[in-house]
């Protein structure tokens, strides 16, 4: 290899040879009494230029100039230990080599990573040994390693599955083990090989981190995590669990305005959920305890389980002392005593602050307080839609569900462009005198991150004409179905329907023009439009749909296309109006949706005249 290396000019292959060549001596010489050629060997190995794209030569190049060094044959020792899988032996050996003075970077991270496994065995064994694994945590971050690395993500691993347990305070290890050392791998989601999507890592820790700063109303560590999490907002908006937190962190910190959009975010997309109400009153509080007074109202209506709504009513009852509705506030408090003493769990200091009260012996409990909930609930729903504008609609039709026959549910139609759009809510929530099928009313309402229309409120509208949102749309028949007895229709691309022939009083052929008034609808097969009424109609049906042409024609296998537009022409008519090859036909064709192209072209349903050249 030195011989070959004497050329004025070495190629790689040459000098590819004689490094494998030293990596063997370098080998061979560590693992004998005297090594005294080593240095020597290190000195030549480390001379040589080798191509940055060989990675195996590359590394095992490293590999042999570390063990040239004083403390080589034992780091490659403890390294041999880590692949057998003896990982305290690696750590012992480590341990030794880093205070008898060797601080190098190979050591300090052979060392981590053996911290890191026997970390990771002590909380996945059974049963978990959580202190060990957080005393390998400390000595880990004594260590001088890389950062922001694989290494450094891994330990923020150990810690959230730690923070699970209630094992690790989330907020103070983020700040130590600094967030901005988050890699962009570690925002990605995880996705799982059956397809299931979770949340990144970035997204769990920062979540964990805001809650556990939240509970030890540390202020420090919520206004260092609150960059955090503005950052994972922007990169997974549709995360409504981040607004949450953030709403959170805000009202600890006490910037109360700034989490009030947050707060009625998080209530809009979780309108039943009693702990979404809950914050949003926590959020009023302080400056508008009767808005606070009546969001806990509504988040008891949501819930009746105590055993999650107890901090709510001792909330609730706080702000009823303060206006001295002594009566109610006591019923709140005996219904959460009487709970935990019940379920044999210590009564919290807040609430036997509030039993020990002057007032308390000498006032008799509410018999219940249902009846103020219901009469101040009302105003918390006022904060979601003051700001909203009014939306014409109709009252529907009132049903019932097979499992739910005691809990009607009424339809409703709102204005929506042209085509109305169909919702549902609870009977009990149209409370509107006279009320009939096809009365005006003015709604309230938004849709939600999942496009789904939330009804806050509705009124009745002053109109004198039923059913008035609905407009007429002139379309097409494109097929009837005389063995299903059926025809359907066609307003424009993706608006079309089927209409059964009892339904109709007219009989239509393909070609027709018909005049419907729809509505839009969701089903389990997505968006589709019933019709309200169908009737035959002498107005022009609108070129976008249908239209005349006269082309040339190719026929391929029985099926026909016009050259200039690509109108298709179906293989039965080609065949009864013997259309062949080269032909100029004439007739009308309608809008037509390619389902193997995913695209809307134009089919043929009439020819008028062929002419053949």
């Amino acid at each position: 290899a030195l011989e070959l290396m004497k050329n004025p000019q070495p190629d790689q292959w040459n000098i590819k040879a004689l490094a494998w060549c030293i990596i063997s001596l370098i080998k061979r010489d560590a693992s004998l009494v005297h090594q005294q050629n080593l240095p020597y060997y290190s000195e030549q190995l480390g001379k040589l230029n080798i191509d940055p794209s060989d990675e195996l030569l590359t590394n095992k190049k490293q590999d042999a100039i570390k063990l040239c060094t004083p403390n080589g044959l034992e780091i490659q020792k403890a390294k041999n230990f880590s692949k057998e899988g003896r990982h305290q032996e690696s750590v012992n050996l480590f341990r030794k080599i880093l205070n008898d003075g060797d601080h190098s970077e190979d050591v300090q991270t052979g060392l981590a990573w053996e911290l890191y496994h026997l970390a990771k065995t002590m909380i996945d064994q059974e049963p978990p040994n959580f202190n060990g694994s957080k005393k390998h945590l400390n000595d880990y971050f004594k260590l001088q390693v890389d950062k922001p690395s694989l290494l450094h993500t891994c330990f923020l691993q150990l810690a959230d599955k730690l923070a699970k347990e209630n094992k690790l305070k989330m907020g103070i290890f983020a700040r130590i083990w600094g967030l901005e050392n988050l890699r962009p791998e570690d925002y990605e989601p995880y996705k799982t090989d059956d397809g299931n999507v979770f949340p990144s890592l970035a997204e769990r820790i920062v979540l964990h981190a805001s809650k556990d700063a939240v509970t030890r109303s540390s202020e420090e560590d919520l206004n260092y995590i609150l960059p955090f999490i503005n950052e994972c907002i922007i990169k997974f908006p549709e995360n409504l669990w981040l607004k949450y937190r953030k709403a959170r962190t805000l009202l600890s910190i006490g910037q109360n305005d700034e989490a009030i959009s947050l707060g009625l975010e998080v209530v809009k997309n979780k309108f039943n959920e009693y702990w979404a109400w809950e914050l949003l009153g926590d959020i009023h509080k302080q400056n508008s305890p009767e808005t606070a007074l009546s969001c806990y109202c509504k988040s008891l209506l949501c819930s009746k389980d105590i055993n999650f709504v107890r901090k709510v009513k001792i909330k609730l009852a706080e702000l009823l002392i303060e206006i001295k509705d002594f009566p109610r506030a006591k019923f709140e408090i005996e219904e959460v005593i009487t709970y935990q003493v019940q379920n044999k769990k210590r009564v919290s200091d807040s609430t036997e602050l509030l039993r020990a009260q002057e007032w308390y012996e000498e006032t008799s409990a509410a018999a219940s307080n249902t009846e103020f909930y219901d009469s101040h609930a009302p105003s918390a729903e006022e904060l979601l839609y003051s700001n909203l504008p009014w939306i014409d609609g109709v009252v529907g039709e009132c049903y019932t569900i097979d499992d739910k026959p005691n809990k009607p549910r009424r339809k409703l139609y709102i204005h929506s462009s042209s085509i109305p759009f169909e919702v549902s809510v609870p009977e009990s929530k149209v409370l509107i005198s006279g009320l009939k099928p096809g009365m005006g009313i003015k709604i309230k309402g938004e849709k939600d991150e999942d496009n789904r229309f939330h009804v806050y409120t509705l009124k009745k509208r002053d109109t004198a004409i039923d059913w008035d949102i609905f407009e007429e749309h002139i379309g097409v028949v494109d097929h009837v179905n005389k063995q299903k007895e059926v025809i359907h229709f066609i307003v424009g691309p993706y608006v079309d329907g089927v209409i059964r022939f009892s339904e109709l009083e007219d009989s239509f052929l393909e070609g027709d023009a018909i005049a419907v008034r729809i509505h839009k609808y969701k089903s389990k097969r997505g968006s589709r439009y019933h019709t309200f009424t169908a009737n035959k109609t002498t107005k022009p049906i609108p070129k976008s749909i249908l239209k005349s042409f006269e082309e040339e024609v190719r026929v391929i296998d029985g099926m026909g296309f016009t050259i200039e537009e690509g109108i298709f022409i179906p293989p039965p008519i080609v065949k009864d109006k013997n259309i062949k090859d080269g032909d100029e036909v004439s007739g009308k064709a309608i809008i037509n949706f390619n389902k193997k192209k995913l695209e809307w072209g134009w089919k043929a349903i009439s020819i008028d005249n062929v002419s053949s050249f």
